[in-house]
This record gives C-alpha cells, sequence and structure tokens, in this order.
C-alpha cells in the first residue's frame, strides 16, 4: 500500500490512516483519546442500576477479548448496549442483580447461535442481504438516533456546548500533526475548562473519591428456580437488536477505514468475539457488550484505525475501573461538553453512510432505491418501535429489517453477484 503526504508532517497510508506515524510508546497514550471518546459508556449502567466501575472494568477487558478473538483486525470498542435497559431494569427491579446476570449471559448464547447462523449463511448471502442501499441508511440512522442525545446535552449550555464544538472543527480542520490527531482530547479539555466560568463543573465528588478501589464484582444466581428462567425470557430476547446493530457497526467501522471487515475477519467471527465479551460481563456484574458508534466517530476525526491503539484505550478503560476518581471525574465533565463534542462525533458516522451510497454509486433515481432508503430513516430517526410486554424491538432493528424486507419484495432487485460487479473496486 503506496504512502501519500497528509496533515502536515505525518504520512497517511492510502485508506487515510496516520496510526504508523508514532512509536509504540505513542500509541498507547493516544489509546487514552479513545478512552475518553467513550465517556458515554457510563450511561446504561446508570439507567440500569450497574456499577460503573464494573461496566468500565467489563468494557476495556470485552474490548480486549474481542480484538483478540478477531485477530487484532477490527478497530473497534465496546461498551453496554442500550437494548437492555428495560428488561435488565424490569429484572434487577423484581429478583435482584445475580437474576439479571444470568440473563446477560443468555444473551451471549444468542449471540453464538447467530454467530453460527451467519457462518452458514457465507458471506456472498450477507452483502446479498446488506447491500449499499441498505448498509448506506443504516450507518446514518446509527449517527443520526444519536444526534437527539447530542442536542439534548448542547442544550444544557449553548454557548459552552458551541465553544467546545467550534473547537473541536478548528483542531479537526486547520492543526497538523500530533495535534490535529488529538481532537478529541483538546475538545474536550477546552470545553471542560470553558465550562468552569459558568459554574458547570462540580469538583466535589472527585475529591470525595478514593484514587483506588475495587470494582464491586457480583456473581450471578445459578439456582434453577422460576425466577431464573423468568430472567432468561424477559432479557434473552433482547439479544436480536444489538445482533442486528452489530452488523451496521462493523459495515461502519469497516468503511471508516477503508476495509471489509465482513470477509475478514467475518461477521460470524465479530458477534462470536462479542458474545465472549458478554459472557464475561455478564458473570461480573457489567451489561451486555456491543460495538459503540462513539469510537467509529472518534476513528473518523482523528484518522487513528490502528486497532493496537483502540485495544490500548481498553487497557486504559480497564485500569481505571479501579480508579474511582477517574468515574467520578467523567461524571464531572458538563453535559454541554459531551454534546459539543458529540455533534461532531455523531456528525461523523451520519457521513459515513452518506459515503457509502456515494462510492458505491448508488442511483436514487430508482423507485425501489428510494422506497428503501425512506423506509430506514425515517423509521429509525422518527424512532419507531415494536414493543411485545418487555420485549421491544428498537427503532435501529425495525429500520434495518424494513429496509431488508422491502429489498428482496420490491422489483429490480440484482442477484448478489451482479451488485457486486456493479460496485466499484474498493
Amino acid at each position: 500500500m503506496e504512502n501519500v503526504k497528509k496533515n502536515g508532517r505525518l504520512v497517511a497510508l492510502e485508506n487515510g490512516d496516520l496510526s504508523e506515524n508514532f512509536n509504540t510508546v505513542q500509541k498507547v497514550f493516544l489509546g487514552l483519546q479513545n478512552t475518553l471518546g467513550m465517556c458515554g459508556v457510563i450511561l446504561v449502567p446508570i439507567l440500569c442500576g450497574l456499577d460503573v466501575s464494573v461496566t468500565l472494568f467489563c468494557a476495556g477487558v470485552g474490548t480486549l477479548i474481542y480484538q483478540f478473538i478477531d485477530k487484532r483486525m477490527v478497530p473497534a470498542f465496546l461498551g453496554g448496549s442500550f437494548a437492555i435497559i428495560a428488561p435488565v431494569t424490569t429484572v434487577i427491579k423484581e429478583m435482584g442483580l445475580p437474576y439479571a446476570q444470568i440473563g446477560i449471559v443468555a444473551m451471549a448464547v444468542f449471540y453464538f447461535l447467530f454467530a453460527l447462523l451467519l457462518k452458514l449463511v457465507g458471506k456472498e448471502r450477507v452483502h446479498q442481504i446488506f447491500p449499499p442501499i441498505i448498509v448506506g441508511p443504516i450507518i446514518m440512522v446509527l449517527g443520526l438516533s444519536l444526534a437527539s442525545v447530542g442536542v439534548e446535552e448542547a442544550v444544557q449550555n449553548w454557548p459552552v456546548a458551541i465553544i467546545t464544538f467550534l473547537i473541536a472543527v478548528c483542531v479537526n480542520c486547520f492543526a497538523k500533526g500530533l495535534t490535529n490527531v488529538l481532537t478529541i482530547v483538546i475538545a474536550l479539555v477546552g470545553g471542560y475548562i470553558v465550562a468552569i466560568p459558568f459554574d458547570l463543573v462540580d469538583f466535589q465528588p472527585v475529591l470525595d473519591a478514593a484514587w483506588f478501589g475495587v470494582p464491586n464484582f457480583t456473581l450471578p444466581s445459578f439456582s434453577l428456580d422460576e425466577n431464573w428462567w423468568r430472567a432468561v425470557l424477559l432479557i434473552m430476547p433482547a439479544a436480536i437488536v444489538p445482533c442486528l446493530e452489530h452488523i451496521g457497526d462493523v459495515m461502519a467501522v469497516g468503511t471508516t477505514v477503508g476495509k471489509d471487515f465482513t470477509e475478514n475477519p467475518g461477521l460470524s467471527r465479530s458477534v462470536f468475539a462479542c458474545g465472549v465479551s458478554t459472557t464475561l460481563s455478564g458473570l461480573l456484574g457489567g451489561p451486555s457488550l456491543t460495538i459503540h458508534s462513539e469510537n467509529t466517530g472518534v476513528l473518523a476525526v482523528t484518522h487513528l484505525y490502528s486497532p493496537f491503539i483502540v485495544a490500548c484505550g481498553a487497557a486504559w478503560m480497564a485500569l481505571l475501573a479501579f480508579c474511582p476518581k477517574f468515574s467520578a471525574l467523567c461524571g464531572t465533565i458538563p453535559d454541554a461538553v459531551l454534546g459539543g463534542v458529540g455533534i461532531l462525533l455523531y456528525g461523523m458516522v451520519t457521513s459515513v453512510g452518506v459515503r457509502t451510497l456515494v462510492e458505491n454509486r448508488v442511483d436514487f433515481s430508482k423507485a425501489r432505491n428510494l422506497a428503501i432508503a425512506s423506509a430506514i430513516l425515517i423509521l429509525g430517526i422518527g424512532g419507531a418501535t415494536l414493543t411485545f410486554g418487555n420485549f421491544s424491538l428498537s427503532s435501529m432493528a425495525f429500520a434495518a429489517i424494513s429496509g431488508i424486507i422491502l429489498h428482496f419484495v420490491l422489483p429490480g432487485r440484482k442477484p448478489a453477484k451482479a451488485e457486486q460487479k456493479d460496485e466499484p473496486a474498493a
């Protein structure tokens, strides 16, 4: 792969990757940027009633396990799945955390079954089910579905959010070399400092927190009583949501870094790796794990595509789980600062979806393509969900399924080989 000059003194690979400009020690510390970019990982445990430090540890170690099983090829960072919030909260309230943990482990079993299904289906069939007209809008929904989160955070204090956003944009567009690579860190630190005069930062939780503390790990219930089975039946079906989202996330990461991860290491291996990580998380008291789009945004902004850097970020997160001050510090970052950075990150993810459509020359003069894209975008962004008791099919999954059905039902679909032939070479 040829090198091209980019970004001041830094040299980028053909796909825009700047990672090779840095030695191992530098990459270790650059991983901290991915850690900070994943601050939102604490939201799932807060909403579910799980321990934040345990979640940080499970997300960090789970990502390392994922990297190992995926042959250290996919620069993905795992975090808690939002699909579990409703069923896990219900089980914790009615039966207790140990039973919820069994349900989360059961979700991992579903992951394994889904991975086996993908293996049996094969790569060509997967591409037939997920052509660019499906993948592009799904990736766009991944980013746009987070838009409301970014705006809701930013609206807490628009001046701080706007300044934080402008810092990120200016560094990303005008800075050169290492400064450009550290866009997210500089924006977070800059926004944090700006927020202090606005009285948005409370340092007391950080001062009160200890420097060292072991996360509150808990074991699941192994008593095969009625509650045990109820917990499994309530939580396990929710696994269909992160499984479907996982496909879109892997494709989004692949499009961002210019590689086809559906072929190597393959979707089945990726889902299986996520299942192994979720098993460990469930056994320790953490949430089910899935790829987080926030890290995809970090990749798009920094152009640091090295899985090693992401793995270093995961290792930092696992270590910092033993530092209550870090958890407390993350909690003091004002919503407006996170919103300012989020507007750029989530927008970058959305742009990757647009790029997928453009690079694959999807013809929007065809009515079927307009119908498929419209259904996915409106259902996904509009928040359309299907609820059956305690099980809820997220808007992301609902949109993806609807798009796939339309793709196979509407006339004009080309065979898998023909579709791949029409696509430009990667």
